[in-house]
């Protein structure tokens, strides 16, 4: 970010009208969600509660709940310039052709062009607290429903390495507090940090954990990300704030974290500890779903800056600032997925998906049966496969138009020719499925039909005389007047 800290952020926000400061004391326990929600939902600026009731740090909500101050944090003008260093990122002038490409995993390549820096101190190390000196109660943890069975952090990013390679990786997970030096961390099957823990399990021994509380937004967006699994997201957030991250050693662990965090928690995992039962989680479709059996970290450190601000993702219905963030993500990583679908145009994840359950996608076609191929390439990528309702339409549809996507619906599809219906892993925040059994996903195909799609012979649309719309353009104050002959 073009800022040295948060507060230099928040200082400039301030100055733009995108803070709210909000001294009045709430409580961390549902209302400051509440307020929160109140805010996102116009659109409204980053929430900074002076004084939650019985804590002594502020806590920053709706920091990234609008695209502007997305922007703003990554110091650029808009989404796309972002999306346009990922693109020169991936597509650099080299020697080597496709083949070795993809066999080097692109993704992975785009990401060594600014890896993480290794450095000696930090702000997030100026005070350190060690053993039992760790209260997580002094935390001020919101509470986003009364359904929630407790406090959940939301915007911690938790860094684990791998227990061979010693590659770290680094995902934005829900953590519930469980007591005073305990969190049960809420990943689900499908995520990484399942195999990176089965690996420690194999050679009996702890994982250490790190959660890393604020800092630079490009982090918290990196960890946020859809990524492969082979994917660095703090080489990721490099990318995104063009300035490599940097990392300093943990204080009792042995994992890497970045210098600028707010705060950070340490300790680790036991795999051979049952996970617990975390109850009902607050998710950003506005629902509430069962969590995971989730691992227990045992917290064993707690380092902070000497005046450090609490960050939080607030749960509800969209839009919420995840869902902003989701959107912006989208976007940036559209040259990834082109490398994967080279005819995929654009994309649109709308708001009303909680930008994960819908997509419109448009596509240069050029074959029968291509909306159906593209359909199957989408799902088989890891950051699209819960996407369960997908619209294909075509190059010249706007895809962020709704209402012309569905005229291209209604237009070009026919229900039992153009819907294709797949099997894939259950979406953890699907309320309408189950996380026993597969989940169904659709794509309707509402792109113009080619010789072998239909039995028909295709329509044309109505193309005026280029001539004639010339002709009414030049003499159109003639009509508007209606002036005669």
């Amino acid at each position: 970010m073009p800022y040295q800290c948060l507060a230099e952020l928040l200082e400039k926000l301030d100055e733009l009208g995108e803070l709210v400061r909000l001294e009045a004391t709430v409580d961390a326990d549902l209302e400051a969600a509440e307020v929160t929600r109140r805010f996102a939902n116009r659109g409204g600026p980053a929430v900074l509660f002076g004084a939650p009731r019985g804590f002594n740090q502020p806590v920053l909500t709706n920091l990234l709940g609008t695209e502007r101050r997305v922007c703003h944090a990554l110091g650029v003008s808009s989404v796309q310039e972002v999306s346009q260093r990922m693109a020169d990122a991936v597509n650099p002038p080299e020697p080597e052709g496709w083949f070795e490409k993809i066999k080097s995993s692109a993704s992975r390549g785009a990401l060594r062009k600014l890896p993480p820096k290794h450095v000696k101190s930090g702000a997030c190390q100026q005070v350190v607290r060690l053993g039992a000196d760790v209260d997580l109660g002094e935390l001020p943890v919101l509470r986003a429903c009364p359904e929630e069975a407790g406090p959940t952090i939301t915007a911690g990013q938790v860094i684990l390495a791998d227990p061979e390679s010693g590659h770290q990786h680094a995902g934005r997970y829900d953590l519930r507090v469980v007591d005073r030096n305990r969190l049960a961390v809420c990943w689900h099957a499908h995520e990484d940090p399942v195999g990176l823990l089965a690996g420690y399990r194999l050679r009996k021994s702890k994982m250490p954990v790190a959660v890393v509380l604020g800092g630079d937004p490009a982090t918290l967006l990196a960890t946020m990300a859809p990524l492969g699994a082979d994917a660095d997201a703090l080489a990721l957030a490099g990318l995104l704030r063009d300035k490599p991250i940097e990392l300093v050693a943990g204080r009792s662990i042995p994992l890497a974290v970045p210098t600028d965090a707010e705060m950070v928690l340490e300790g680790f995992i036991d795999p051979e500890e049952p996970p617990v039962d975390v109850g009902l989680l607050a998710l950003p479709n506005g629902v509430l779903v069962p969590g995971p059996a989730a691992p227990v970290i045992h917290v064993t450190a707690w380092t902070h800056r000497s005046n450090p601000v609490y960050p939080a993702l607030v749960r509800g219905e969209p839009p919420n600032e995840e869902v902003v963030v989701a959107r912006a993500l989208q976007q940036v990583m559209l040259p990834l997925v082109r490398l994967a679908v080279p005819e995929l145009a654009a994309y649109d994840f709308p708001v009303f998906g909680a930008a994960r359950h819908w997509a419109f996608v448009s596509i240069r076609k050029q074959y029968a049966g291509q909306a159906r191929r593209v359909a199957s390439a989408l799902w088989g990528l890891r950051q699209l496969m819960f996407v369960k309702f997908l619209v294909i339409v075509d190059e010249d549809v706007p895809v962020a138009d709704a209402a012309t996507v569905w005229s291209a619906v209604a237009v070009h599809a026919d229900p039992g020719r153009d819907v294709l219906v797949q099997q894939g892993p259950p979406d953890p925040w699907d309320p309408s499925g189950s996380a026993e059994q597969l989940g169904r996903r659709m794509a309707i195909d509402a792109t113009r039909k080619l010789r072998g799609e239909s039995l028909g012979e295709a329509f044309r649309p109505i193309q005026p005389s280029p001539e004639v719309r010339r002709l009414v353009e030049d003499r159109w104050r003639e009509y508007e007047a209606g002036e005669g002959p």
